[in-house]
């Protein structure tokens, strides 16, 4: 216990983690000392004592005493309380600095906890540090806000008005200014404290921004599953790294920087780093011919080879839906169920006539087509068939565009696989209401008929019950008996 630990009170986030995250941690050179500071995953923090020695530095006395790492000396209290100087060769900050400080201490903000870090390195230290970005793709999506109180832990909840930089060039240009030149940054994708994607801004600059987009994509699917959200994150993280604004709105960055150069200490970032659903780990480096090229870390050999090129099918489906574009529409499907009927529409990459997977390691599915389906009829997407909102018809519908000669196999009996998208019940609620105001117009339209109707047929009546009084019509009506008779006398004279 070094001061300002909160006895009672135990983390309500995650931790920060992740496959890349550990990748990142088993890079480190061995034999330094090491610093965590903040609440990590203990599967981390093993990584990091592996042949190094560590300290963990945690807020949470609860949480202190519940780590589950062997040989790890573990600091309960906040940052301001340290007061360890040049002891450490690296920090690890992946959670970022606001987990450090608690009401029980002096309440520092980021710039100050910068230089408490800084302060603790050795000449030659590195500080590996995750900066959340307030103004990010998960802010975007995220229904609350980052300046209310939605947990115990949070009691001063800035959001964007801290002090943390909100650009990845002001954050590597602030470190700097603090005497921490900037070694490698990455922007951190989908989310702050457990990313599946890591690629700097220059390759996300110069790089494959078609494979980058759907990698982007491809992460925010599982990250957001049955989440409630404003907007499909998928989408918007596709748009942001294809736009060329991937870097600027990633959820975080990691910036490893080092209080002075020296060789061999610093961890080494690749272009871009990207764990699949499988537990594969891969990187995309630049071959030697200006070509894009996956290396595998961990998972399956196929995975090494050239990246595959091409937009991702799903985005194609999609835009050819909202135009109306049914040659274009009829030629993905056809093309997508000839070569990968298989393979859900957002891992595949379509590149003119060519269809690639883009993990090969993600798992097929019989029903790629409902899936589609269900993403086209609820997603609050113009489509050629707005009368269909059935996903089983909408799926016999593509099943027919595509060519298919058979019943595709029939959509799951729940989609849970998808975020809980606001704007797609908005987009579903705006729908009902035009029906219920057009089917109130139509109503207005029968009742002014009906009287209408009912009004001529009441002047009808009065004048029959006009007519049916006077002499004029008894007379006519008498006339009329006469002539029936006599008419009927002739008839049976004739027959005689």
């Amino acid at each position: 216990m070094i001061g300002g630990e909160m006895p009672e009170y135990a983390e309500e986030l995650p931790p920060a983690g992740g496959p890349l995250y550990r990748t990142l941690a088993e890079r480190l050179p061995t034999g330094v000392r090491v610093l965590v500071a903040g609440p990590h995953e203990d599967a981390l923090v093993r990584a990091v004592a592996d042949r190094r020695e560590v300290t963990l530095l945690l807020r949470s006395a609860p949480d202190a005493a519940r780590v589950d790492a062997r040989d790890v000396r573990v600091l309960c209290g906040t940052l301001s309380k340290v007061t360890d100087t040049g002891r450490y060769d690296v920090v690890v900050a992946l959670d970022g600095t606001g987990r450090l400080h608690s009401p029980e201490g002096s309440a520092l903000d980021w710039a100050e906890s910068v230089r408490v870090l800084k302060r603790v390195l050795r000449p030659g230290g590195t500080l590996l540090l995750a900066v959340e970005n307030e103004l990010g793709v998960h802010r975007l999506v995220d229904p609350g806000t980052p300046t209310a109180a939605r947990g115990g832990g949070a009691w001063s909840p800035l959001g964007e008005f801290g002090s943390a930089p909100g650009r990845p060039d002001r954050l590597a240009a602030v470190l700097g200014a603090e005497g921490l030149p900037v070694t490698g940054l990455a922007a951190v994708w989908p989310l702050p404290e457990h990313p599946t994607l890591l690629a700097t801004p220059e390759t996300l600059r110069y790089g494959p921004l078609d494979a980058l987009a759907a990698l982007a994509s491809a992460a925010a699917a599982p990250a957001y599953r049955k989440r409630s959200v404003l907007s499909d994150p998928r989408r918007l993280a596709a748009a942001a790294v294809r736009r060329g604004l991937g870097a600027e709105l990633a959820p975080a960055w990691l910036a490893v920087a080092q209080l002075a150069a020296r060789p061999g200490q610093a961890a080494p970032l690749a272009p871009a780093l990207a764990a699949g659903p499988g537990g594969s780990i891969s990187e995309v480096v630049g071959g030697p011919d200006g070509a894009w090229l996956r290396r595998v870390l961990h998972g399956p050999e196929e995975l090494n080879g050239p990246l595959p090129s091409g937009r991702l099918l799903e985005e194609r489906l999609l835009t050819a839906a909202l135009r109306h574009d049914l040659p274009g529409l009829r030629r993905l499907l056809t093309g997508w169920m000839a070569e990968l009927p298989t393979v859900p529409a957002g891992n595949v990459l379509v590149d003119g006539d060519r269809y690639a997977r883009l993990d090969p390691s993600a798992p097929d599915s019989e029903d790629a087509l409902a899936w589609f389906a269900y993403t086209l009829a609820t997603g609050g997407y113009h489509h050629p068939w707005p009368a269909v909102t059935d996903v089983a018809r909408l799926t016999d519908v593509l099943a027919g565009a595509a060519g298919l000669t058979t019943r595709p196999a029939p959509p799951p009996a729940s989609f849970d696989e998808f975020p809980d998208v606001r704007r797609q019940h908005e987009e579903q609620l705006d729908a009902v209401r035009r029906r219920l105001a057009d089917a109130e117009d139509r109503i207005r339209f029968c009742e002014a008929e009906l009287g209408k109707r009912e009004a001529e047929l009441g002047r009808a009546k009065t004048q029959i019950a006009a007519f049916s009084g006077s002499l004029g019509y008894r007379a006519a009506k008498a006339g009329l008996g006469i002539a029936r008779m006599a008419r009927n006398r002739i008839r049976s004279r004739g027959r005689t």
